[in-house]
């Protein structure tokens, strides 16, 4: 998954798939670029997928790369419903307030946008956000 993370006053960042969160389980299609944009204390999302089955929920989770850690940021919960099978779109265009010490959290390279499904709960997609200088 590749992707962008934008800052106010234009410091970019990108989204890069690391694989699913788990080791022992297959990889989604690669999905198009998903997007984050970070403007004062609210971010903006978007959230597009590729051929993937039954997606629930999305997060920005804290935990740098290769590690694994608790959500900050829900992205996409319930009462949504889940995509379909073989589901290609749109999953989610939003924006959310969240708190300076998230966005310190985002600015130091330590979150991971982590997409859901019903087949891999855990975790099916995993982008680290990082800054691009």
């Amino acid at each position: 998954m590749r992707g962008r993370l934008v800052f106010g006053g234009g410091t970019l960042a990108v989204i890069l798939a690391i694989g699913s969160c788990k080791d022992d389980v297959g990889l989604t299609s690669i999905p198009p670029a998903p997007e984050v944009t970070v403007n004062g204390d609210s971010i903006h999302y978007r959230i597009e997928l590729s051929n993937i089955d039954s997606a629930f929920l999305a997060h920005i989770h804290h935990g740098a790369a290769g590690t694994s850690s608790g959500v900050i940021v829900p992205l996409y919960v319930s009462p949504r419903p889940s995509t379909d099978l073989n589901f290609s779109g749109l999953m989610v265009d939003s924006t959310v307030a969240i708190t300076s010490a998230i966005l310190s959290q985002i600015r130091a390279d330590t979150t991971y946008v982590n997409v859901h499904t019903k087949l891999n709960p855990g975790g099916e997609i995993r982008g680290q956000l990082f800054r691009f200088q």
